[in-house]
C-alpha cells in the first residue's frame, strides 16, 4: 500500500511540474489563444450543444480580408467527431461561451500535462521505471506540442488520445502471452475515442491483425481471439455516433461528413506533391471543380470521393510514388525558419533534431524489431495514410506520429546510460607496476 501511495505521489508531482512548464509555455506568448475557422466551427458546435440544440452548427465560418475569419449563414450541417466539442462545451459550461483563453489554459494545459505523464509512464513499462523520465523531458521539450495547443483545434486532444493508444499496446505487448482482458478492452476504447476525435486509426485494423498475428508467433486462435475483442470494443465506443448520425441523417457517416475534397486534391492527376498550399496551386481540374461545385453538397463529398477512389484503382503505380513523395517532401520536412516564422513559433528550429534524434532511434529498435515493432509500424502506418489522403505540411499533421517518434527516439539516450552504468559498475583493475 505504502508503495502505491508512493507512486501515486510521484504521479501527482510529474503532472504539475508538466502543468506548469505548459502554462509558462502558454503565457511566454503575448497572445492568449490562435483561433481559425475550424475553431470557430468547434465552438459553435459546443455552444449549440450546451443550449440544447445538439452537436450540430449553426454557421460557416471563413476566413476573409486580412485574415479575418467572419461568419455567414449556414450552407452545409457539419458533423464532426463528437470528443473535441463536448470538451470545449465542458469548459464553457464553466467559464461562459467563447472563453477560448481559457480552453487553451485550462483544456489544453490539462491534456498537455497528462501527455506528458503518459510518455513518463509508457517510458517505464518499454525501457525500465529508471528511463521513463527520459520520453516525460521530450515530450515537455518538444514545442510543436505546445504551439499547436495555443490554437482552439483538436491537436492536444488527438495527441494525448495517441498517447493513451501507444501506452496500452505497450501493456498488451507485455502481457503477449496471457493479455489481461481489461488491457484487451481498453486498448480497444482507446483506438474508438481516438477516432471520435479525428478519424485516422480507422484503416489501421489490418495493420493491428498483423501485428497480434506476428507477435501471438503465427498462432491464428489466439491472435483471432485478442483482435476480435480489441475490434469489439472499439464498435461498442463508436456506435453511439453511428446510430445518431443514422437517425439524424439517414446515412452512415463513421466519423465526419467532410474531406472529400481534400481527398481529391491528393488524388488526381494533376496532384502537386512537394507544396502544401492547395487552393493556389494548379493541383485540380477547374472544369471538374466548377461541374461538381454545381452540386448539392452531400452529392459534392460523394462525387469527390469516387474520383479520388478511381484515380487511386486506375493509377496504382503512380498513387504510390506520389504518395511517397508526399512523405518526403511535406510529412517528414522539419519547420523550416520562414513557416516558424510566419507562425510566429517558439522553437520551431528543434522539430529537425526531434525527427533525426526519432530516426536514429528507429534505426536502433530494428535491432530489437519484436520489442519496438508496433512503433514501427504505426509510424509507417500514420505517415502514409495522411500523405495519401491529402497534401498538408508536416509541422501540423505530423503532430500525432510525434509521441511513437519520441518513445524510439529515447531508445539511444536509454543505451548510452545503460552502457555508462556497466562501465561505472566494472570492478577495477590494480594499476600496472612500473619496472
Amino acid at each position: 500500500m505504502a508503495q502505491q501511495y508512493k507512486r501515486l505521489w510521484i504521479t501527482g508531482l510529474l503532472f504539475f511540474i508538466a502543468l506548469g512548464i505548459e502554462l509558462l509555455y502558454i503565457k511566454s506568448y503575448p497572445v492568449r489563444y490562435f483561433i481559425s475557422p475550424d475553431g470557430y466551427l468547434y465552438s459553435n458546435i459546443a455552444e449549440n450543444f450546451l443550449q440544447g440544440k445538439g452537436l450540430m452548427n449553426t454557421a460557416n465560418f471563413a476566413e476573409g480580408v486580412n485574415h479575418v475569419v467572419q461568419a455567414f449563414p449556414k450552407t452545409r450541417d457539419y458533423v464532426i467527431g463528437p470528443v473535441y466539442p463536448l470538451l470545449l462545451a465542458l469548459i464553457y459550461g464553466v467559464f461562459g461561451f467563447k472563453s477560448y483563453a481559457m480552453v487553451v489554459m485550462v483544456l489544453h494545459g490539462v491534456l498537455g500535462a497528462a501527455s506528458a505523464v503518459l510518455a513518463f509512464k509508457t517510458g517505464e513499462l518499454l525501457f525500465g521505471k529508471r528511463y521513463g523520465w527520459i520520453p516525460y523531458v521530450l515530450t515537455l521539450g518538444y514545442p510543436l506540442f505546445a504551439f499547436w495547443g495555443m490554437y482552439v483545434l483538436t491537436e492536444t486532444t488527438y495527441v494525448l488520445a495517441i498517447w493513451l493508444f501507444l501506452y496500452y499496446s505497450v501493456r498488451y505487448a507485455r502481457e503477449i502471452s496471457r493479455p489481461k482482458l481489461t488491457t484487451l478492452l481498453i486498448l480497444g476504447a482507446m483506438i474508438g475515442v481516438s477516432n471520435l476525435v479525428r478519424p485516422l486509426l480507422l484503416l489501421y485494423f489490418p495493420v493491428l491483425g498483423f501485428w497480434i498475428f506476428w507477435m501471438k508467433g503465427w498462432r491464428l486462435k489466439q491472435a483471432l481471439r485478442d483482435f476480435m475483442l480489441i475490434l469489439f470494443m472499439t464498435v461498442v465506443v463508436m456506435s453511439p455516433w453511428w446510430i445518431r448520425n443514422e437517425l439524424k441523417y439517414h446515412q452512415f457517416i463513421a466519423v465526419s461528413n467532410y474531406g472529400s475534397y481534400e481527398f481529391y486534391l491528393g488524388n488526381n492527376p494533376r496532384t502537386i506533391t512537394n507544396s502544401y498550399f492547395v487552393m493556389d496551386q494548379p493541383s485540380y481540374d477547374p472544369a471538374v471543380k466548377a461541374r461538381i461545385d454545381k452540386l448539392p453538397l452531400l452529392e459534392q463529398e460523394k462525387e469527390y470521393k469516387s474520383l479520388g477512389v478511381s484515380y487511386i484503382v486506375s493509377h496504382p503505380v503512380l498513387f504510390l510514388e506520389r504518395t511517397f513523395a508526399k512523405e518526403k517532401n511535406l510529412f517528414w520536412q522539419p519547420v523550416s525558419p520562414e513557416e516558424g516564422q510566419a507562425y510566429k513559433m517558439k522553437g520551431a528550429f528543434l522539430d529537425k533534431w526531434y525527427l533525426l534524434l526519432g530516426l536514429s532511434g528507429i534505426i536502433l529498435s530494428i535491432i530489437w524489431l519484436k520489442k519496438y515493432s508496433f512503433l514501427l509500424l504505426y509510424i509507417l502506418y500514420y505517415s502514409f495514410i495522411v500523405s495519401m489522403i491529402t497534401v498538408v505540411s508536416g509541422g501540423r499533421y505530423r503532430l500525432p506520429v510525434m509521441p511513437a517518434m519520441i518513445l524510439v527516439g529515447s531508445l539511444g539516450f536509454v543505451l548510452l546510460l545503460q552502457g555508462a552504468g556497466k562501465l561505472l559498475r566494472r570492478p577495477g583493475r590494480a594499476p600496472r607496476r612500473l619496472a
